[in-house]
């Protein structure tokens, strides 16, 4: 073998279809602890494990055979003393004095192995770690919503006057729980959800949903927000053979979501209003309010988890929240295969469009099914 092979900076190997290696470089001898002279007559399974001398016959010697070559096979070789050495493998099936070689060049992987090997570890942990909070934030936030629940009954039969008529101060104080309980309640469904979703996914179930009936639902969940705040609300009647094809249940959360975002940052007698359009395809529900409006750095950051703004004065004590509820929502639309986008003006409101598509064959049946 010519100097320079047996000097190249990676190993060399030929062997027959028998197995019988033939030639091999200096290289790849002393990189496995032999004598050149050890290997020549060798049997090629003689310097690989277990693992690679199977791999050897079921896949590397037969794409050799078919394609006449093997390009980046990652290949094993044992060394005399029994470690393995992870080698990336090049090789070409050629004919030399009327006998079928196989000629390979062996590239060694140790740093590339041990950086994959990382990568999975990487991996690993992180995984472990998403798993680990979301049981955390679940486990937190079942175990917060028990006491939670027992004083919202508890300030609910005070202000219905089951323990004796209640003062002006007592009635005030009573409302404050109450406001205090539906707010911690709502941020603890929003962390609920959010670690649900990361530990198994947004699970949907799609179906004809007429738009008229969710807006009127949410908008009967949401009156007594509405009223507190001093707001305005307007729903603009959309054709009964507008339906979305969406999961029902996540189409309200969403509309519940993006409606009281808008009471958040709407000040009193101000006005927020819902209306909705189809071109037959997709339907479109816009929630339009008059409130303070987003600054353009931060519209693009508003549906990131945990992201919130930063209102002051009055409107900061019915803002409260964890930052959850767009990011929520926006992971629910899209998992229904469709969209929430926002557009909005600092100082002249915001515009939250829940985008889905239109269930045209739905709304035929569930014409029928009224008329009926």
């Amino acid at each position: 073998m010519h100097d320079l092979m047996n000097t190249a900076p990676c190993g060399f190997v030929s062997f027959r279809d028998d197995g019988t290696i033939v030639e091999v470089n200096e290289t790849l001898a002393a990189l496995l602890h032999y004598s050149r002279l050890d290997l020549l007559g060798w049997h090629i399974d003689k310097i690989l494990p277990p693992g690679g001398r199977i791999f050897h016959h079921t896949y590397l010697l037969p794409m050799l055979k078919v394609q006449g070559s093997a390009d980046e096979i990652y290949l094993p070789f044992r060394t005399k003393d029994g470690v393995d050495v992870p080698m990336l493998l090049n090789g070409a099936r050629t004919e030399r004095d009327g006998v079928f070689v196989n000629d390979c060049v062996c590239l060694r992987m140790i740093q590339r192995h041990e950086y994959e090997d990382q990568l999975l570890q990487a991996r690993r942990l992180a995984e472990e770690s998403s798993e680990a909070k979301a049981k955390f934030l679940s486990m937190m936030s079942h175990d917060l919503r028990t006491p939670l629940t027992a004083i919202y009954g508890n300030a609910d039969l005070l202000a219905a006057g089951a323990f004796g008529l209640l003062n002006e101060e007592q009635e005030e104080a009573v409302r404050t729980i109450r406001e205090a309980c539906r707010t911690q309640m709502t941020m603890i469904s929003d962390i609920l959800d959010f670690a649900r979703m990361e530990a198994s996914g947004v699970q949907v179930q799609p179906s004809a949903v007429p738009v008229t009936e969710a807006i009127s639902r949410a908008e009967k969940l949401v009156r007594v927000q509405i009223d507190e705040a001093e707001l305005r609300l307007t729903t603009t009647d959309c054709s009964d053979a507008t339906v979305a094809l969406a999961d029902p249940n996540r189409l309200q959360q969403i509309l519940l979501n993006l409606l009281t975002n808008a009471v958040k940052f709407t000040p009193p007698r101000g006005v927020i209003a819902v209306s909705c359009e189809s071109d037959g395809e997709r339907v479109r529900i816009r929630v339009r309010d008059t409130g303070i409006g987003v600054d353009p750095e931060q519209l693009a950051r508003i549906f990131s988890p945990f992201v919130q703004l930063d209102p002051t004065g009055a409107r900061a004590a019915r803002s409260a929240g964890v930052g959850l509820g767009l990011a929520i929502s926006r992971d629910l639309a899209r998992a229904m295969n469709g969209d929430v986008t926002a557009e909005s003006t600092p100082g002249a409101g915001s515009v939250f469009t829940i985008d889905l598509p239109a269930a045209r064959d739905g709304a035929h049946r569930v014409l029928e099914q009224r008329s009926g």
